[in-house]
């Protein structure tokens, strides 16, 4: 080939490599600037990692809250309560152990339902698609001796993740119907948020609180306010802020966060655990 055409060659190389770094300048340029959008929108720390989740702590109205945002596209959420032996995990830095165990890995968790002074959960409890653990409780009413509770506060509800792989929750009064679809599933309450409507009870500001929210179907965040927040401001957060039109609110004073990639470690004594994991093979996409 005759030489000019190398050097044509050559200077397009180059020119092609030049873009490329432009590009890639470009993209970085672009990801600092929205990174400062959100510090100065609340949001005061952010960690992305590559394996379906996205943790961040965001303030707002004054209060702290820890999010993990959830691609099932990419990562399971399960519920857990006992192992392989039967004995309740406990703790999530238990849960978190057994599946480093066990060859897993657990990107976060959180605390799930309300339980019982038995140890046992208050409502519905699924875990991979089996009979449940626990049955639905359509009861408006606690059994002798347990407190009434956020549980009973109507309407409740029950978050679940489908068969195909999608999140959703539902009214505990229409969660029946839903029972064969159900693969992993929680249930819980009040119902904290329905397509954008807030549930009417306010609560103490200095209780800390977690909830579940599907912001899509293949998108789900959990949420923990470990200073404190009402009912009512974790229900508004969720929808201003995260803009998810449900949540099912999970529990308050006991309520923990465990997220290893970025060194969130508050934990307690729980029954149900719901676990983020990476997303396996054998699931339904």
């Amino acid at each position: 080939m005759p030489e000019p055409r190398k050097g044509i060659s050559r200077r397009g190389a180059e020119t092609r490599r030049a873009a490329a770094a432009f590009s890639a300048s470009l993209r970085l340029c672009v990801r600092s600037v929205l990174l400062t959008f959100a510090v100065a929108a609340g949001c005061t720390a952010q960690r992305t990692a590559d394996d379906g989740i996205e943790y961040r702590e965001m303030r707002s109205g004054g209060r702290l809250y820890q999010v993990v945002r959830v691609d099932l596209t990419y990562a399971d959420v399960r519920l857990f309560w006992k192992d392989d032996a039967g004995r309740p995990f406990g703790s999530l830095g238990a849960l978190d152990r057994w599946l480093r165990g066990r060859g897993e890995r657990l990107l976060a968790a959180t605390n799930a339902g309300i339980f019982y002074r038995s140890r046992e959960p208050a409502g519905l409890h699924v875990e991979r698609g089996a009979p449940p653990f626990r049955p639905l409780n359509t009861s408006p009413d606690p059994p002798p001796g347990e407190g009434r509770g956020n549980f009973f506060a109507q309407p409740n509800g029950v978050f679940y993740i489908s068969r195909s792989g999608t999140a959703n929750i539902v009214e505990t009064s229409g969660a029946a119907a839903a029972l064969p679809q159900m693969r992993e599933a929680t249930q819980s309450g009040p119902l904290l948020l329905r397509r954008g409507t807030p549930h009417p009870l306010r609560g103490d500001t200095t209780v800390s609180r977690n909830a579940v929210a599907v912001c899509s179907p293949r998108e789900v965040a959990l949420v923990f306010a470990p200073r404190g927040a009402s009912i009512r401001e974790l229900a508004l957060f969720i929808r201003d802020e995260l803009h998810c039109p449900d949540a099912l609110y999970l529990d308050g004073s006991i309520s923990g966060l465990r997220v290893p990639s970025a060194r969130v470690r508050s934990d307690g004594e729980y029954v149900g655990i719901l676990g983020v994991t990476p997303r396996s093979a054998h699931l339904p996409r």
